[in-house]
């Protein structure tokens, strides 16, 4: 057995690495048995509330119990049916246990507390659970002693020896919680299963029950390996199988042992082919810092030396080596500072398993919520010091809520390529009274002092460990068992720091003088107090970064230079390799030369354009603007990163912004109607005008001298795509859009018209609408906001259902990725339009166009009638003639014909996304509609005019989906699905109009069924995605059907073997002749087409004449190699014993094949 020795209680046990698919609870967090947990909710057994919790540490009840054992031996279908009786006086047949309690009862699983009570909502120790699940084991609670006076400590012996308690702290006589319930269950599972030939009988003496004559229980055996789903134990007098409580109660229940992704020995759980969920085991030792192997040598309590070459070693799941044995005494040491070391040690073979798990810092840059195709992840920026196979920006899959910038420490596997745990990291700030450096204080590891000492983890980033630190404020993260991950200086704010261009004496100026760009755009020749141009001490180059001060218009700089991060000047960067700058919105990470740089909400990034001489400040990765120079448009950086590779400001140089693009920041909306007059005050000359900044309304102040264009600042009115503020507030510049259609349709743009409409079904809207608009027909986003501005520029926030229909409004919209992300409508006065206009851009409402009345046809099917719409238009029909119509309105007499334009629709999942006037092609592409289905699956139906096509997402393709020559209907999500099977039918597709492929729905089953004979069996091999899955194997005694389900979210490639059918053999044991003996050996079954070999065995001496014997049935070979003095064999294949040839007892054995046929298969003897 392993010696179970936890020395450290390590952060990363409750950080356990399992993959949750049955019991994402909301209170996942508060569970520590989080394997039982998982197990027993996928089976059914264990459920949440109502709220979605699972209420981990709440006691279970007796009657809780009882619900327990009946879904564990019946299921929860038929448990829930049972119906409660008058088993006990306290559980009423209406209470809801009742059913359970009862079934449990005559069961004799439960017993009452005395006077005919249940007690139904008393506490249950784990004592009295115990006895329970034996019961379900098959133990007889008389044959056991598990009732009277020593009930408890016969209980207590029986539940070690089935290991129910495995893996649970605490005694027996605890009181049981909810997943300490769950854990005794999965150690029931298990368990072997146990029957008695005989319980015995039971007598009362002295008003004790005593039983008396039962058996010893023995185990219940199997044969038949395949249905071994949990344990492949077996009996060492037969070699049988046990069957454990898991394989009795749920066969499409699997326990495999493996590694998890740290190569930590694991349970792996499946139900009904679905991964529960991957589990490391306990370890035997855990470290959270270096440990001598001698070390772990007693602490493992050896006896002998464990040899290097018997243990295998992993770092972040890559598989190293281990220099040393594990022996008595032995000095190296292995792991590091704040690295997870985990043993596991076989004392069955003296081997040993070793992990070190790793902690390492990052950021979270941000929070993606979830989609129907997608889990919620968040997205970290790693430091300089990260995992071999991390990007500089890696996501991990979660639910937790994690604030953008918060540091976190994070696990990595290299072997699953993947974070594995993510925690917020503690963060201590103070001054450091002591440091010291291993390199020269002789320690495992450097440390700093700030009220408490910190030891560097062995994953360390930031400024290196000096006594330069001392009496400086410093701040540290920290993992969870307070080792240092990282150190950084507290240093200014952001806004504070500046970039000196150029220096000058007063040599040649009146006073010192720079040249200087402020972190808020601003660029200023400003005087210093000191001549920073002078070779000295305090000499600052040109385009360096500082920190400043100012007093009486006199400034003092600091260069950001200190302990290795200072100003790092990257110029002339353009598309060549390790000489590029990469920026891309929101994205934490960024190339600077050959270097990755990382970002965050607070990084500044100044950026400046040559071309037009003007400078644009944006702060954190959701504004900053996508950059990626070229071989034509170069630039340069000047950046400084305060700690590690974590950027705090950059200053950038292009040459123009034609390799900018796609900045984050909110439109800008000015609206003109509210501008004030010039303001003149100690903040500056500026206007005022009514503004939706952020989506917020508020009120912003520009500066006079600011000019859009041709546009001055009182001219001002409508969406700018970025701004620049001064030190006070007031916007000093402005940048216009890209106007609507000047670049690529998934680029943001910026588009002004005149006029309005909507389709509410599709959630889109037609801006500029008058007659020579753009009619543009644009989706909204299901986040776009919406905003009225009356006549006076006031502007009051709307909802989509507030837009209405308006020739006349101005309509300003920012739209981008094909979406409307803000809409804006300016009030204008209206003049009354024709009453029943017909709108092309709406044919499912017909209408009026001088004397014609338009009713359109879609598919095929008029939308109203003449008569109607003239009278809905005030018109009174008082003739048709001739396919005129007469209508008088207001005493006048009109006369209308009648035009049916046609329409198709373009449906998608139900909902009609494009009405298309009759040989029109449709608005959308191919790449339009993969850009925002293509997750859903990979392929497509499509259904025109009666057939059925279906056809992979084209993500390059400018095609129109379709040409309007007929109603189209597209279902998306369907995979599909290659049939290289010879299986009789299959089900859950469907199946191409032309061609004859096959398609399912996305995770939907797939049935695939063979009809074969009795004894058969079929193996189903299948991938998805191009990426095999686990064979199926299924078998039948009967003739009949055999049937596999498979399912995917990729495409799914079906390969079967032949089926394999055993018949049967039938033939004579032996037939003797005048004293000779034939004796056959043959298999009595064997699988079709195979070769069977039979042998025949002629002994005794032939008297009395010849002994001849004719092998015959299915094609026997007779020929064989034997040979015998006095044997011949004819060309027939009949063999004949010569008159007294004697063959003694030895004898002569031939050998006979034939091959299998499809049938049983008779061998006779003549």
């Amino acid at each position: 057995m392993k010696k179970l020795l936890a020395l450290v209680l390590a952060l990363v046990m409750s950080m356990s690495l399992v993959t949750i698919s049955n019991a994402a609870f909301k209170d996942a967090d508060k569970i520590d048995y989080k394997e039982a947990v998982d197990v027993m909710n996928a089976v059914g057994v264990f459920i949440g509330d109502e709220k979605g919790n699972f209420n981990a540490k709440e006691n279970l009840t007796r009657e809780q119990a009882a619900k327990i054992i009946a879904y564990l031996e019946l299921g929860s279908k038929a448990a829930d049916a049972l119906v409660g009786g008058a088993t006990f006086t306290d559980v009423a047949s209406t209470r809801w246990s009742a059913g359970f309690v009862g079934y449990c009862a005559q069961a004799g699983v439960v017993a009452g507390v005395g006077n005919g009570k249940f007690d139904p909502a008393g506490q249950l120790t784990a004592l009295q659970f115990g006895k329970m699940l034996l019961v379900e084991l098959g133990y007889d609670a008389k044959a056991a002693g598990m009732v009277g006076a020593d009930w408890a400590i016969n209980t207590s012996k029986l539940m070690a020896s089935t290991k129910l308690m495995d893996k649970i702290d605490g005694s027996v006589n605890q009181v049981l919680t909810r997943e300490k319930a769950a854990q005794m269950c999965v150690n029931a599972l298990k368990a072997p299963t146990v029957e008695y030939s005989t319980k015995g009988s039971s007598i009362i003496v002295n008003g004790a029950e005593i039983n008396f004559g039962a058996s010893v229980p023995t185990y219940v055996t199997n044969t038949i390996a395949k249905e071994q789903t949990i344990s492949k134990q077996t009996l060492t007098n037969s070699n049988a199988y046990t069957i454990e409580l898991g394989e009795k109660l749920f066969k499409d229940l699997k326990l495999n042992r493996t590694a998890d992704d740290f190569g930590r020995p694991a349970n792996e759980w499946f139900w009904k082919a679905a991964k529960v969920g991957t589990y490391a085991d306990k370890a035997d030792l855990s470290y959270t810092e270096k440990v001598k192997l001698g070390t772990i040598y007693s602490d493992l309590g050896l006896g002998e030396k464990v040899l290097a070459k018997n243990v295998t070693v992993y770092v972040d799941g890559d598989k190293g080596t281990l220099a040393k044995d594990i022996s008595k005494g032995e000095d190296t040491k292995i792991g590091g500072q704040g690295t997870l070391t985990e043993v596991y040690y076989d004392s069955g073979d003296n081997t040993a398993v070793i992990c070190h798990i790793n902690y390492y810092i990052g950021e979270v840059q941000k929070t993606v919520a979830a989609t129907a195709s997608k889990d919620a992840y968040i997205v970290i920026a790693t430091d300089s010091v990260k995992p071999d196979g991390a990007a500089g920006v890696e996501n991990f899959t979660t639910d937790a809520k994690f604030d953008d910038d918060v540091a976190v420490y994070y696990t990595y596997s290299e072997s699953a390529d993947e974070i594995k745990s993510v925690a917020v990291c503690e963060t201590v700030s103070g001054t450091v009274t002591e440091a010291q450096n291993a390199k020269t204080a002789k320690e495992d590891t450097a440390n700093v002092t700030i009220s408490e000492k910190y030891k560097a983890a062995a994953k360390f980033v930031g400024e290196e460990v000096s006594d330069s630190m001392v009496k400086y404020d410093y701040k540290v993260y920290l993992d969870g068992n307070n080792n240092m991950l990282k150190i950084e200086k507290v240093s200014k704010l952001s806004n504070e720091y500046a970039l000196v261009r150029a220096t000058q004496g007063k040599n040649v100026f009146s006073s010192n003088k720079a040249q200087v760009v402020f972190a808020d755009g601003t660029e200023k020749v400003v005087s210093t107090a000191k001549d920073y141009n002078k070779v000295s001490s305090y000499q600052i180059p040109n385009n360096t970064i500082v920190t400043w001060t100012e007093e009486d218009g006199v400034y003092t700089f600091q260069p950001v230079e200190n302990k290795g991060n200072v100003t790092v000047r990257a110029t002339d960067l353009n598309a060549t390799a390790n000489n590029t700058l990469v920026v891309t919105n929101n994205k934490a990470g960024m190339t600077i030369k050959d270097k990755t740089i990382n970002a965050n909400s607070n990084t500044i990034l100044v950026l400046y354009d040559k071309k037009d001489d003007s400078y644009t400040t944006y702060t954190g990765i959701k504004e900053m603007p996508s950059i990626a120079t070229k071989a034509t448009v170069e630039a340069d950086v000047y950046y400084y990163c305060n700690s590690g590779s974590m950027a705090t400001i950059l200053f950038v140089d292009v040459d123009n912004d034609t390799i900018v693009a796609g900045a984050g920041r909110n439109a800008i909306y000015l609206a003109g109607a509210s501008r004030s007059n010039l303001i003149q005050n100690s903040t500056g000359n500026y206007y005022e005008y009514n503004a939706i900044v952020d989506d917020e309304i508020t009120t912003v102040k520009v500066d006079k001298t600011t000019k859009v264009g041709s546009k001055y600042a009182y001219e001002l009115d409508g969406m700018f795509k970025s701004y620049n503020v001064n030190s006070k507030g007031v916007i000093t510049s402005l940048t216009a859009h890209d106007t609507y259609g000047s670049v690529a349709a998934d680029k943001a743009q910026y588009l002004a018209g005149d006029g309005l409409n909507k389709v509410s079904a599709d959630y889109t809207v037609i801006i500029d609408t008058k007659a020579s608009g753009k009619n543009a027909t644009i989706t909204c986003d299901e986040k776009a906001t919406f905003y009225y501005v009356d006549k006076d520029g006031k502007i009051t926030e709307i909802t989509y259902k507030n837009v209405t229909k308006d020739e006349n409004d101005k309509v300003y919209a920012f739209v981008d990725d094909y979406m409307v992300k803000q809409l804006v409508v300016f009030e204008v006065k209206d003049t009354a339009p024709a009453a029943g206009t017909f709108d092309p851009a709406d044919p499912k409402t017909a209408g009026i166009v001088g004397t014609t009345v338009v009713i359109p046809k879609i598919d095929g099917v008029k939308v109203d009638n003449a008569a109607n719409v003239l009278a809905k238009n005030g018109y009174t029909v008082t003739g048709l003639f001739g396919g005129t119509y007469w209508a008088v309105k207001d005493g006048t007499t009109y006369f209308f014909t009648e035009s049916n334009p046609e329409y198709y629709t373009l449906t998608v999942n139900g909902t009609v996304v494009e009405y298309m006037a009759k040989g029109t092609a449709s608005k959308i592409s191919e790449k339009e509609f993969a850009a925002k289905y293509d997750t859903d699956g990979t392929a497509y139906k499509f259904v025109k005019g009666g057939t059925t096509y279906f056809f992979a997402y084209d993500s390059s393709s400018a095609n129109a989906m379709t040409d309007g020559t007929a109603a189209v209907a597209i279902t998306t999500g369907y995979v599909k699905v290659t049939d290289n099977t010879s299986a009789t039918t299959i089900s859950g597709v469907e199946t191409a109009t032309a061609g004859g492929q096959k398609y399912a729905k996305v995770n939907n089953a797939v049935t695939v069924e063979y009809t074969v004979a009795a004894n058969t069996s079929v193996t189903l091999n299948y991938t998805v995605g191009g990426v095999a899955k686990t064979p199926i194997t299924e078998s039948t005694t009967a003739a009949g059907k055999v049937t596999f389900t498979v399912s995917g979210d990729k495409d799914i490639v079906l390969t079967s073997a032949t089926p394999a059918t055993t018949y049967g053999i039938t033939y004579p044991a032996a037939k003797t002749k005048n004293g000779v003996t034939m004796t056959l050996t043959c298999p009595d079954t064997a699988v079709q087409g195979s070769t069977v070999t039979v042998k025949a065995k002629l002994t005794g001496k032939a008297t009395g004449g010849n002994a001849v014997f004719a092998l015959s049935g299915h094609g026997i070979d007779t020929n064989y190699a034997n040979t015998f003095t006095g044997v011949t064999r004819s060309a027939a294949g009949t063999l004949t014993v010569a008159d007294n040839t004697d063959l003694g007892a030895a004898g002569l054995e031939v050998t006979f094949t034939f091959t299998m046929p499809a049938s049983d298969a008779t061998i006779s003897i003549a």
